[in-house]
């Protein structure tokens, strides 16, 4: 019961993060301009928009079954498709719950759970890795707006919180991880909780060390970037599709598909809020000169959050009907 109530209250915190969020997001907001925009929208870069969202997924799918065959060669894309939809249908319900749905529905006799669920760890390594990537690309080709950008709106906001260095947190949290990983594998064997807990560590190092048996690595390091030129394609086609943003280049959308998922680290139920707010700052301030939020800006953060999020919810209620379907054929 008390475990319940301990999700149940984390979840209410973050839909009330969200929705405050939201709420600066939209204050303010000339909805005639907004409305203007919307019916001025070329739907078809919309559909393109979506069409690159759809094929960042298969992507992932590919990659994510490129690190699982290290583990179980019998693994199909059937389980690790129709699980990443479900997983990520989740996600938009609850943050991170979709991350150990997807691991159970892959999960067989050789790839157990704990496995598998480093394979989620790696992927995430690499994603955070191609995220630094963008914005230090988007920093060195236009550094008098980004980097100022990135200094008021993302870093001052955390750091101004805390009355002390931001590294000696750092040092605390990395010191206490690893007195904590020092006393399970100190007590293992010893301990019930401390054994069972070093059984699943070393299950999620196994699962992160498949990327060193993997066949093909150059193959899922292309998986990699088609992911992240996919992103910026849909941050691009967004921009063709909405007046006064049609003049943004891909270059453009190198930092805002970058500023979108810095976005995601904040959990919300389908990242909604901080997309909206820090997307629709960025294209308001950086490429339109704005004080505040502008029109636009919140129209292209609203509509590529919005059609990804409808995308992702087709293809999980799908997915979920046809695993459904498939166990009872079995």
């Amino acid at each position: 019961m008390k475990g319940n109530m301990g999700k149940i209250i984390r979840y209410a915190l973050s839909v009330l993060v969200a929705g405050a969020l939201v709420y600066f997001a939209f204050r303010g907001t000339d909805w005639k301009a907004f409305m203007d925009g919307l019916v001025g929208t070329n739907w078809w870069y919309i559909c393109l928009s979506v069409l690159a969202a759809l094929v960042a997924l298969l992507f992932r799918e590919e990659r994510w079954r490129f690190q699982l065959l290290p583990l179980d060669r019998g693994i199909s894309r059937f389980s690790v498709w129709h699980g990443s939809n479900v997983g990520n249908l989740l996600n938009v319900v609850i943050p991170g719950v979709g991350e150990f749905t997807r691991c159970g529905y892959v999960s067989t006799g050789k790839a157990p759970f704990d496995k598998v669920f480093g394979t989620i760890l790696l992927e995430r390594a690499w994603d955070v890795l191609a995220v630094a990537l963008l914005l230090v690309i988007a920093a060195l080709t236009n550094t008098d707006v980004i980097v100022p950008f990135l200094e008021e709106q993302v870093f001052e906001p955390f750091t101004g919180r805390f009355d002390f260095s931001l590294w000696w947190i750092i040092i605390i949290v990395v010191l206490l991880a690893g007195a904590a990983l020092w006393a399970v594998f100190r007590f293992n064997g010893r301990n019930a909780v401390c054994t069972r807990l070093a059984g699943w560590l070393e299950g999620i190092l196994a699962g992160i060390s498949s990327f060193a048996k993997m066949e093909k690595k150059p193959l899922f390091i292309i998986y990699t970037a088609g992911i992240w030129v996919m992103y910026i394609l849909m941050t691009y086609f967004t921009f063709l599709a909405i007046p006064g943003l049609d003049h943004l280049t891909f270059s453009d959308a190198v930092f805002i598909s970058a500023a979108g998922n810095i976005a995601s680290v904040i959990p919300t139920p389908g990242n909604i809020g901080p997309y909206h707010y820090l997307v629709g700052i960025a294209i308001s301030t950086i490429y339109l000169q704005a004080d505040a939020m502008a029109a636009p800006g919140l129209l292209c953060a609203t509509l590529s959050h919005g059609t990804h999020t409808v995308l992702i919810i087709l293809l999980g209620i799908e997915s979920y009907f046809r695993i459904s379907f498939k166990k009872k054929d079995l």
